[in-house]
């Protein structure tokens, strides 16, 4: 099931765990997860690296966090952020990325705004 987004801001997520590819049950806690190594998706489009610069850092148990710019989910509809560093298996999560006003009425203190006509 994918999580929700709101567009065009920036995040920060925490991913893994990043278990060994080997035994496939160690936590990975040492990998450099460079701007390189993570990659987006935008509604089935061409993966592309992330837009934030900054690398992952680990956090505990194999799992990193991850920090990404406003314009990794300026486009509303499926995200997919894929990892796949040597030594670890695959990490993957998918995201829909939803419109601000929307996101602020679900989470935040703003209205949903809507407009009600009557059909004949």
């Amino acid at each position: 099931m994918a999580r929700w987004l709101r567009q065009s801001t920036a995040f920060t997520l925490k991913m893994g765990p990043f278990l060994d590819s080997g035994d496939g049950s160690t936590a990975e806690t040492g990998l450099t997860i460079s701007q390189g190594d993570v990659r987006v998706t935008k509604n089935a489009g061409d993966f592309a690296q992330k837009g934030n610069a900054s690398a992952a850092v680990h956090d505990e148990n194999g799992y990193y966090d991850v920090p990404f710019a406003a314009a990794d989910s300026n486009t509303l509809g499926r995200l997919k952020i894929a990892v796949h560093e040597a030594g670890a298996l695959a990490v993957w999560d998918d995201f829909m990325v939803v419109p601000q006003q929307v996101w602020d009425s679900f989470f935040g203190a703003d209205r949903l705004q809507v407009d009600l006509r009557e059909k004949s």
